[in-house]
């Protein structure tokens, strides 16, 4: 049930187009070579003006690749199939709202829970943590700091969800930025239908409360799933409460 039709790459190369080079500082980065990190941690920074990755550390311990083969690229694949899309959605809205507002977002941080997956195939559910590492002369970030926490023991959800915390943020819109590919997702009669199926009202029960046939409510419902690519109703309602659907 992959969904991962959001290109991070294309978005990245934008921003780097948009902003000046600017060298970091290069004892920051040495210095981080002695942040204490628990064997759950893992942290790298993200040099956006040079659109690539400069520094990581602890990837061995919470997921069994070396630090030298770490790539944001290579991050991003390890991401849950399911989790791609919507993660860089998130991530797209946050880095766009820092540039955009560089006066209200340098103590900004974003945190998404998501899962990825180690080198043994296996997938664990992190917290991923950003904030702001360096900013340019206006004040705008040009890189950015990242923290891997491994919260499978606490948290064993299957769905993505996320927290953004800046000065002066209007939520609400910032939702919307997140999920405005999914706000004409279904149709106005698909999210009744699938309101009615939350509350796990069959097909005659469901054609009852909206006053349609039980034919109609089952070709819906062939839609809804199809467009979803979702095979059960638990992956359906999980995938349009994770998209702000439900």
């Amino acid at each position: 049930m992959s969904r991962n039709d959001y290109n991070m790459s294309v978005f990245l190369q934008r921003i780097a187009d948009a902003i000046p080079q600017r060298s970091l500082d290069k004892s920051r980065l040495e210095d981080l070579k002695y942040f204490r990190l628990s064997k759950n941690e893992c942290i790298y920074v993200f040099d956006f003006s040079e659109n690539k990755l400069v520094f990581s550390k602890g990837f061995q311990n919470i997921l069994g690749y070396d630090d030298r083969v770490i790539t944001l690229d290579f991050i991003v694949s390890l991401y849950h199939p399911n989790d791609i899309d919507i993660t860089n959605r998130i991530i797209e809205a946050g880095i766009t709202y820092c540039l955009d507002n560089p006066d209200e977002t340098r103590d900004a941080i974003l945190l998404i829970s998501l899962r990825i997956r180690k080198k043994d195939g296996t997938y664990i559910r992190i917290l991923r943590e950003s904030s702001i590492y360096d900013i340019d002369e206006m004040g705008r970030i040009t890189s950015s700091f990242n923290k891997f926490t491994n919260i499978s023991f606490i948290d064993h959800t299957e769905n993505v969800s996320w927290y953004f915390k800046a000065k002066n943020l209007n939520e609400e819109d910032f939702r919307k930025q997140v999920y405005k590919k999914y706000q004409n997702f279904f149709t106005e009669r698909e999210v009744e239908i699938i309101v009615e199926m939350k509350k796990g009202l069959t097909n005659k029960e469901i054609a009852f409360e909206l006053s349609i046939s039980e034919h109609t409510v089952a070709t819906h419902r062939k839609h809804i799933f199809q467009k979803a690519n979702c095979h059960t109703k638990e992956e359906l309602i999980l995938f349009c409460k994770g998209r702000g659907m439900l």
